[in-house]
């Protein structure tokens, strides 16, 4: 099982469009798996439908299958089932409730020969994603952001500013304090709403081919 996993300081980057992206350029190669940490039963949910499957978390995790609710309209799941997903799953899980989360989901729904492509900040230390991709955007408020941004942006093996909608002046403010961020490291600018065979650069093309190219650890590591 490899894992690519997208993160973001808040909503509104452009996580969904970058997995979209990243599924239209290597249709049925990887499952996508929306991880979404909901703090009390609808609260800080982001979606506000009243059918929200967020309402529906009782107990610590919750990982939602239906067909029909992952592939409604103008969700993050029905969008990724739309891209080219070999499979969509949605886990929900309350704080400090991941560990046990993903060992259900591994156990229960997922095979050891699936790719993953994941969305969700809260499981990256869970899962120890193969590639790690951190995407941000100007339009998203400072007060919005996350406590964990700035060290997954500088842990990120990538980092793409999100130029749509946004000034020159607005992407170069942030791409410099990526940089100083990340030690030097600059981030790929690119409007992710586009498909990925159109990006000006073919980095993260080429690191999402070379991470599904590569021997897959974990299974290496259990054999051993």
């Amino acid at each position: 099982m490899r894992i690519l996993s997208v993160v973001a300081p808040g909503n509104g980057s452009g996580k969904t469009l970058t997995l979209s992206a990243i599924l239209g350029a290597f249709p049925g190669r990887l499952s996508a798996v929306k991880f979404t940490t909901v703090f009390k039963d609808g609260v800080n949910c982001p979606r506000t439908a009243k059918a929200c499957a967020c309402h529906e978390l009782k107990g610590l995790y919750t990982v939602v299958t239906d067909p029909a609710t992952l592939a409604m309209q103008d969700t993050d799941t029905g969008r990724l089932a739309g891209a080219g997903a070999r499979a969509v799953l949605w886990c929900l899980a309350r704080p400090g409730a991941q560990a046990a989360a993903w060992d259900h989901l591994r156990r229960e729904h997922l095979s050891e020969r699936d790719d993953l492509l994941t969305e969700g900040n809260t499981m990256v230390p869970v899962l120890d994603p193969d590639l790690l991709i951190m995407v941000m955007s100007a339009q998203v408020e400072r007060a919005r952001w996350k406590a964990d941004a700035w060290p997954l942006a500088r842990s990120a093996n990538l980092v793409i500013i999100n130029r749509h909608d946004s000034s020159e002046r607005e992407i170069a403010a942030l791409a410099d304090e990526v940089s100083r961020q990340r030690g030097g490291r600059a981030p790929l600018v690119e409007d992710v709403c586009r498909p990925l065979a159109s990006w000006s650069s073919p980095a993260l093309h080429d690191a999402v081919a070379a991470v599904l190219a590569a021997p897959d650890r974990r299974r290496a590591g259990a054999a051993s």
